[in-house]
């Protein structure tokens, strides 16, 4: 079973030109009296040649084996459907970690309800509008940082998500401080998403040169400034809670000092 998201892209590319060496190597050695079976190898090889190794894994080979099935001669239909269903059964086995990890991610998105009081209809309309916004894009990072092996690493290791999901219950519990996240929500949050995008852009690409390597190591770097920032906002929009532990801790204290 394999989940081609987690497979490093040097492998993923270093393995679709192995395999593209074997179509050519099994177009030459396919008999001539097997054209229809050369055929799809040969749109199968030329297909592979310009597109994505996560396309040529999941889609392009089961169909070619397909194709090859439907195109041996001497077996009837009844067996070329049982075979097509069993290497579309095998497919759907062998990629089904990708779905497996994606049920995870949908299964971690917040369920939150808003606290409405003391706000008017026009106020409840434009905070649910940003709210809604904020969280969708919340979801698209947590989605973005699990692609790679890199991202991943920045996840986990400054627990961006944890704060960011906070900054998202504080403002569903109390929608007045908005103005205190405004920072997270129309900068920080913003910048996060659009670098992640395009670094998956960058990352997805056929050929990766040392510049592009250099602007994605760049980018993980302004990522992990922009994950500091928000811990940082997370900080700003509950330090009113920590103020007023302080505070009842101070007067824990002294009324423990008054007592002795």
């Amino acid at each position: 079973m394999l989940d081609l998201d987690k497979i490093p892209k040097k492998t993923l590319r270093r393995s679709k030109w192995i395999t593209v060496l074997i179509l050519f190597l099994a177009i030459g050695f396919t008999p001539t009296y097997l054209d229809s079976i050369s055929n799809v190898l040969v749109f199968a090889f030329l297909v592979s040649m310009v597109t994505k190794p996560a396309f040529v894994f999941r889609w392009l080979l089961p169909l070619m084996l397909i194709g090859v099935v439907w195109a041996i001669p001497g077996i009837g239909w009844p067996v070329q459907l049982v075979l097509s269903g069993v290497v579309l059964g095998a497919r759907q086995v062998v990629f089904m970690p990708m779905k497996q990890t994606k049920e995870r991610i949908t299964s971690a998105k917040q369920k939150l309800t808003i606290n409405t009081d003391n706000l008017s209809k026009r106020d409840v309309s434009v905070f649910k509008a940003t709210f809604n916004r904020t969280l969708a894009s919340v979801d698209h990072v947590e989605e973005l940082l699990q692609l790679t092996t890199g991202l991943r690493k920045i996840a986990v290791e400054t627990d961006v998500m944890r704060f960011a999901r906070g900054i998202l219950k504080e403002l569903a519990d109390d929608p007045t401080q908005l103005t205190e996240a405004d920072e997270f929500v129309y900068t920080h949050l913003p910048n996060m998403e659009q670098i992640l995008v395009t670094y998956q852009e960058i990352a997805n690409h056929e050929m990766i040169d040392e510049s592009d390597k250099a602007h994605l190591k760049a980018a993980r770097e302004v990522l992990r400034q922009l994950a500091d920032q928000i811990q940082q906002d997370y900080r700003l929009i509950t330090r009113d809670d920590l103020n007023s532990l302080r505070d009842q801790i101070d007067v824990a204290k002294r009324t423990m000092g008054d007592k002795k």
